[in-house]
């Protein structure tokens, strides 16, 4: 995946979160997805990879050649998708974002029981 242009998922279905995403911006590689769920919000068309419409080849097709005709903007695409997984997906920001959302609900929790006590 590291040495490919750019990875291609034209799912049909509203995806959650594939790990496959994760895997290619891990790699600095561009993604060309289908405009549909959760694909439309973790792909940002232009910058880390390509929309193309669901069940369209037309629409897939125009994107693979915009991949082939432009390196250098791909190239800048993976560079992009990369700086989104140091940010967002590595495993330190996701332990973190993890553990803040844990002491959030127990900080919850006790003042919820400190009220009912009183």
């Amino acid at each position: 995946m590291a040495r490919a242009e750019a990875l291609v998922v034209p799912s049909q279905w509203y995806e959650g979160m594939p790990m496959v995403i994760a895997e290619a911006f891990s790699l600095g590689t561009p993604v060309v997805a289908s405009r549909i769920g959760a694909l439309a919000d973790l792909i940002v068309d232009g910058s880390t990879g390509l929309h193309v419409e669901p069940g369209d080849p037309v629409s897939l097709a125009r994107a693979l050649n915009q991949i082939a005709d432009a390196p250098v903007a791909t190239r800048e695409m993976g560079r992009a998708a990369r700086r989104v997984y140091e940010q967002e997906w590595t495993a330190d920001v996701v332990t973190a974002r993890a553990l803040l959302i844990y002491r959030e609900a127990i900080a919850s929790r006790a003042n919820t029981a400190a009220r009912d006590a009183a």
